[in-house]
């Protein structure tokens, strides 16, 4: 289940980018909100694509892919935040 070269530079790219808007949004507000959106939405398939490859389900990889589930639950906390 491995990913091409240009989706995995694709969602670098989305990541650095999410990091700038977060970055930009302690002082812009609504790009913040939309960084931590599109940042969530990118966890979110990055989730998808390990429980789809059945990383949760062995406890040898377990551990090493609990990063995107906690990274979805802070960049739904910091859209939730700075929405608020």
């Amino acid at each position: 289940m491995g990913l091409s070269a240009g989706l995995v530079r694709f969602i670098g790219l989305a990541e650095v980018a999410a990091t700038g808007g977060l970055i930009i949004g302690l002082f812009w507000q609504p790009l913040g909100i939309a960084a931590a959106l599109g940042f969530t939405i990118t966890m979110i398939g990055a989730v998808a694509f390990h429980a789809k490859a059945g990383d949760y389900a062995d406890p040898a990889t377990r551990r090493n892919t609990m990063a995107p589930v906690i990274l979805t639950a802070v960049s739904v906390a910091t859209a939730v935040t700075l929405g608020g």
